[in-house]
């Protein structure tokens, strides 16, 4: 695309020289009044007109239509039909087309290059889920590529993500949306394209996929496919209460973070420990991160006092990097608000014997553990504390 990109400037850098010329031709003129626009292509012209037959000429009439291009025409698309050259004349002194078009609103296609090649108008792709159908996307064209979108029949988690090409595509010119979530990275195999990071999705989920590519023929994907789908953890409620012994640090009190603002002010909540807490912490890939130093390597529970309004809210749960068994995306609980008012904040467990992740193996030191925000929902977090798991 960047060369077409390029060759498209440079029409329109010529064509601003013609204009500031003693010689200046216009870009186009028409024998009847109307609306009229014209975009120059690496390979085409491509002009949208609107003109009303004048008082007194007939409704299936046409009209006169002399349009700048800066080589000669090889072929002509009236809407979606080819049309023959001996309707129309080139004048090669001042580079016009001369064509008889008919009235009404139309787009006209004036090529110089290629084959005329135009997109098809729709398109459908399946989505399946270890193999099973769960949805499909309905594809819209244009010059310049591919958007697909639909709503797929799935329950919230992390999944595998495969797309299935129709023919040999560049991975660079393909992404894939789903619940916040962006896939560029691939890898190539003998089937198609990987995605070398798991695809997060929430209830109900809708995937969009755009691939950017000029003048296809049709959709290069064939089919996008989830594998191995895996439901969150569900982070569980316990007693509000800090154990004894605990590993505590303060939410406020990360060591890093990243993606959209966090907001720390103290004394705007109710009951916080320490007097503040982290909020405003988005599910859109915003991501905080705590230092803990732990003393002897173990067996450690994971725990943490949130509150949130929304029935659950999504994080991805990473310890010095990576999800440890049983983790990955974690559930948290909704608990009635946003910690403004009494039992709005709440204790849950991560992971350990009362969650559904077993219990993290911890090495002595300095051990960090990222929350990233995932599916939208924010979460507001008093502090993080490990115990010893018994």
């Amino acid at each position: 695309m960047r060369t077409g990109n390029a060759l498209f400037i440079a029409v329109l850098v010529s064509m601003m020289c013609l204009a500031a010329s003693a010689h200046a031709v216009s870009l186009l003129s028409s024998s009847a009044p109307g609306a009229f626009g014209v975009r120059y292509l690496p390979d085409r012209a491509v002009m949208t007109y609107t003109v009303q037959p004048p008082e007194g000429q007939a409704e299936d009439g046409a009209f006169e239509l002399r349009v700048y291009l800066p080589q000669p025409i090889k072929w002509i698309r009236l809407d979606r039909k080819r049309i023959a050259l001996k309707t129309c004349e080139w004048s090669g002194s001042d580079q016009q087309l001369t064509l008889t078009v008919p009235f009404g609103s139309h787009r006209l296609h004036l090529g110089w290059a290629g084959e005329g090649q135009l997109p098809p108008e729709s398109a459908t792709i399946p989505v399946t889920l270890d193999g099973k159908t769960i949805g499909r996307l309905r594809a819209r064209f244009t010059l310049m590529g591919m958007e697909a979108k639909g709503q797929l029949d799935t329950s919230a988690g992390c999944a595998g993500l495969r797309l299935r090409l129709a023919d040999g595509f560049g991975p660079d010119e393909l992404s894939v949306t789903c619940g916040g979530t962006t896939i560029t990275r691939w890898r190539e195999t003998r089937d198609g394209l990987v995605a070398r990071e798991d695809l997060l999705l929430p209830d109900e989920a809708v995937i969009s996929l755009t691939v950017n590519h000029y003048a296809l023929a049709g959709s290069p994907v064939a089919g996008v496919a989830l594998d191995d789908l895996r439901g969150p953890t569900l982070a569980s409620v316990v007693e509000d209460t800090i154990p004894e012994g605990a590993l505590l640090v303060e939410a406020e009190d990360y060591s890093a973070a990243g993606g959209s603002p966090v907001v720390v002010d103290p004394g705007s909540h109710y009951d916080t420990h320490g007097g503040a807490c982290v909020y405003t912490f988005k599910g859109d890939g915003a991501w905080l991160e705590w230092v803990f130093d732990v003393p002897a390597a173990g067996s450690y529970d994971l725990f943490a006092r949130i509150s949130c309004a929304e029935e659950f809210s999504y994080r991805l749960v990473a310890v010095d990097d990576d999800a440890p068994e049983g983790l990955g995306l974690v559930r948290f609980p909704g608990t009635g608000g946003w910690g403004h008012a009494e039992g709005e904040w709440q204790t849950v467990q991560i992971a350990g014997d009362d969650s559904g992740a077993p219990a993290l193996q911890l090495d002595a030191g300095r051990r960090r553990v990222r929350l990233t925000g995932a599916l939208g929902p924010h979460l507001n977090v008093d502090y993080l504390f490990l115990t010893p798991s018994p």
